[in-house]
């Protein structure tokens, strides 16, 4: 069923319960089904895999993280790598993923990545150094903005634009 949980270990981790709308909990003892899971091949599956087993974390070494301020600054920044994930109950993280590196920093301030160095890690310590020298705006900063939305297929609909 497309956002359940299942019980992952990690390293660094007690326990992990994964929530994700792309993937779908297999049984017990297995990993996350690939079929229904990933069928449009965006690379969930495997961001989230690196995300559990994650090689190297760090305590981020600013203040204690904002959360309405950091989610609402990284989603302005329309970065297609963006991504969220529930990796505990209760605790969202929110960083950067390709289909070769991952990193994220939790609402606790921990920051997860697949290496000690990869790409991703970078693009989230730029992203966290562009949110401290804006000053950690505020959500209510913003100024939202509709702009319609369509593809060559003439699907339509509305993106949600956020500028300081």
């Amino acid at each position: 069923m497309a956002g359940s949980y299942r019980e992952q270990s990690a390293p660094g981790l007690e326990s992990s319960n994964v929530r994700t709308s792309n993937i779908r909990a297999g049984p017990p003892g297995r990993g996350p089904e690939v079929g229904h899971a990933d069928r449009l091949h965006t690379g969930a599956r495997t961001a989230l895999d690196r995300l559990l087993r994650a090689e190297h974390t760090e305590p981020y070494a600013g203040e204690e993280v904002d959360w309405p301020s950091w989610r609402t600054f990284v989603a302005a920044l329309r970065d297609p790598q963006l991504t969220m994930a529930g990796l505990r109950p209760d605790l969202w993280a929110v960083g950067h993923t390709t289909t070769k590196t991952a990193a994220v920093i939790q609402q606790d301030g921990l920051i997860l990545a697949d290496a000690p160095d990869p790409p991703s890690l970078s693009t989230l310590r730029n992203w966290l150094t562009a949110w401290e020298n804006a000053g950690r705006p505020a959500p209510e900063a913003y100024t939202p903005t509709l702009v319609p939305a369509g593809d060559d297929q003439g699907l339509a609909g509305w993106h949600l634009r956020l500028s300081l």
